[in-house]
């Protein structure tokens, strides 16, 4: 699951040099379509085990679905439901894979009125008998929801987090998870708002299951006591490592309560060992205080227990101390090093715009630049972990870093290895193309999708002898 709350999507670069001399193939940009001339939108992926892309979207007002090595199709499939009409829609899609190639999708939907419902449907790799089901199934019965949902998964488990709307507002009443790949499921409240009698928001979310399939989840929101305001910001971390009978979660951890804390800046969260023994969960969050310096902290604990607390300001050059401005953080576990990639600005780029740094979360050496001063808008960063392949010089698993960059006439997009290589990957014109999309990662396996002109593109990473001989 890609951290969003679907005001921002991350985004979309494919290509990047997987290893240190050898060379990269990737299928060539392919548009995803359900039926020729349609326009999938809201596009999110998954890559399982065996080098599949699963990609889930929107076509006019309906959930799709589109399963793929190289870019042809391999299964294509088109959600319906029980009417049509005005306010009868399917939107917000998120995805995640099982290992064994088994895709969750999630959505919401509405019934002909503003009335919201979480939903969810699994579509195995072999067709069941009688053939796949594709409408709603419920992830809250008859309860509404606010409009929040995700999903995620790691090897053979998977977890859907939703929310309860609060009766008669538009706040939420209660946060809920539900592990997708257990009978019956287990299921539970990540956080209860009316139970402390209050209402809540959420500005930003991010959720991961670690080595013992356990889910954890941060999230940035506000609270009030009333419906309205005044509201207060709060970063918590939940997870079900423990969890009361109901299956409530209780391990937890109130991080901080401030209103200097950056809403407008999503947190991430990952997993990282200390020691090569223990393994941590790390949640990063911007600090943005009156002053108007923004500080990017981190903070973490013991995965079981969420003992061993600490939390920190990341070492940046003295730079950014006179000027700061932050506007995305990305983190990324892998084995004992933390990395972190943020957006920002400390003024000192000659161009005077904010650049791509990268570094390790908790060296106090200053970052790098992969975005090298250009003199672009940047935006949209994510990093996921690749693994090297087997004839490639590079024997350990490493981050990729992915941004778009924009000149209001031009948007390009960028990968770069956090090893050696920074690789354009497309540039485009197209007005009307906004960056959106989402990218993925399993293995030594890496795909995406992206938007470009109102339309969908895939390419994944491939070798040359696996690509169709139509393709090469």
């Amino acid at each position: 699951m890609k951290n969003h709350i679907f005001l921002s999507l991350g985004i979309f670069v494919l290509s990047v040099l997987l290893g240190a001399c050898v060379p990269t193939t990737f299928s060539p940009p392919t548009e995803i379509h359900i039926n020729p001339g349609d326009h999938v939108e809201q596009a999110a992926i998954a890559v399982d085990a065996g080098g599949r892309s699963h990609i889930a979207g929107v076509v006019n007002d309906r959930i799709v679905y589109y399963r793929t090595h190289f870019g042809q199709p391999e299964l294509k499939l088109t959600f319906t439901m029980g009417g049509s009409g005005t306010d009868w829609v399917q939107y917000h899609p998120d995805i995640a894979v099982l290992d064994n190639g088994m895709a969750y999708i999630v959505w919401i939907e509405q019934h002909g009125g503003p009335e919201k419902f979480a939903c969810y449907r699994n579509v195995p790799l072999v067709p069941p008998i009688g053939g796949y089901t594709t409408y709603c199934a419920t992830l809250d019965g008859t309860n509404q929801s606010t409009g929040n949902i995700w999903v995620t998964a790691r090897g053979g488990t998977a977890y859907a987090v939703y929310d309860r709307i609060y009766v008669g507002g538009e706040r939420i009443a209660e946060l809920w998870y539900k592990e997708l790949t257990k009978l019956p499921p287990n299921s539970g409240t990540v956080y209860w708002y009316t139970d402390y009698f209050e209402t809540g928001y959420i500005y930003s979310l991010d959720m991961a299951i670690d080595s013992s399939g356990y889910l954890h989840i941060a999230f940035l929101d506000n609270v009030t006591v009333t419906l309205g305001p005044p509201y207060s910001k709060r970063l918590l971390y939940r997870s079900n490592v423990t969890a009361h009978a109901n299956g409530s979660m209780s391990q937890t951890w109130a991080i901080v309560s401030d209103d200097s804390l950056g809403d407008d800046v999503e947190v991430s969260l990952s997993f990282y060992t200390n020691n090569g023994i223990d393994e941590r969960v790390a949640i990063a969050c911007v600090w943005s205080p009156p002053s108007g310096l923004d500080s990017i902290y981190i903070n973490s604990c013991n995965v079981t227990g969420c003992d061993n607390k600490n939390s920190g300001a990341v070492d940046l050059p003295t730079s950014w101390e006179s000027f700061s401005i932050i506007d995305e953080v990305e983190i990324l576990g892998i084995d004992t090093n933390l990395y972190l990639s943020f957006i920002g600005d400390d003024n000192t780029s000659p161009t005077g715009v904010e650049q791509v740094y990268y570094k390790n979360a908790f060296s106090s050496n200053d970052p790098g630049q992969p975005s090298e001063g250009s003199a672009t808008f940047k935006m949209d960063l994510e990093m996921t972990r690749v693994d090297p392949r087997p004839e490639s010089s590079v024997s350990a698993p490493f981050p990729v870093m992915a941004w778009a960059e924009s000149n209001i006439v031009t948007t390009k997009f960028y990968a770069y290895d956090g090893l050696f290589f920074k690789t354009l990957v497309y540039n485009t014109t197209c007005g009307t193309s906004v960056p959106a999309g989402d990218i993925s990662s399993n293995g030594i396996y890496f795909s995406g999708v992206w938007d470009a002109c109102l339309n969908t593109w895939f390419a994944s990473q491939a070798w040359l002898n696996s690509l169709p001989l139509i393709l090469k």
